[in-house]
């Protein structure tokens, strides 16, 4: 069930309703460095607020979404080698 809340809206604290939602879908984003790494993130929210505020061009209600990342990297065997040689000095 839904409860009144204020939320920090820029500089503002604003009214809002804190919504209960249901996850559909949640993807990774994978990136691969330079170095030959790669790094895989996922948004996870946590919260979802909408707001008594409006969009003023398109009359659509704000919302706020707090959120969470969570970050997997893999790093390339010479890199761990380097890491390796470093700590046994």
């Amino acid at each position: 069930m839904a409860k009144r809340t204020k939320v920090q809206l820029g500089v503002a604290t604003v009214d809002g309703v804190d919504l209960d939602f249901r996850t559909l879908h949640e993807e990774w984003n994978e990136y691969e460095t330079e170095d030959g790494s790669r790094i895989r993130v996922k948004l996870v929210v946590t919260e979802i607020v909408r707001t008594d505020q409006y969009d003023l061009q398109t009359d659509q209600p704000v919302y706020v979404v707090r959120s969470g990342n969570i970050v997997v990297t893999k790093a390339p065997d010479e890199l761990k080698e380097k890491l390796r040689d470093r700590q046994s000095r």
